[in-house]
């Protein structure tokens, strides 16, 4: 790998660093959600700064080059982040359906009791 590659990704996966945790710090991004995002930043540091390890793992699953290794696990990470938003978004879509009612019938009573 050529050096401009590894600084470039060490300086990527920095920027990504520093952007999630500022997230955090700003409360826009809960931290049991950033913790991820951590996790993929510095397992892509560590793969820029020593990419032997990555060689070898690619070879040992029978990918032709590195990048496709990455590019197959880049696509299965996205696919776990989706899947656990959805089912975040299923599950506060329900809670917000609850609520609705919730709401729905002490309004009901409340207009009740002003009758009466």
């Amino acid at each position: 790998m050529h050096i401009s590659l590894h600084f470039g990704v060490i300086t990527a996966c920095l920027v990504l660093l520093c952007f999630v945790l500022r997230l955090v710090l700003k409360d826009s991004l809960q931290l049991k959600y950033s913790l991820l995002w951590i996790v993929l930043a510095l397992v892509l540091l560590v793969c820029g700064l020593f990419p032997q390890p990555l060689y070898f793992i690619s070879s040992l699953f029978g990918f032709q080059t590195p990048a496709n290794f990455v590019f197959v696990l880049g696509f299965l990470f996205l696919i776990c982040i989706v899947l656990s938003m959805a089912c975040l978004s299923s599950k506060q879509s329900s809670a917000i359906a609850n609520l609705t009612q919730r709401i729905a019938l002490l309004e009901k009573e409340l207009e009740s009791k002003n009758r009466e």
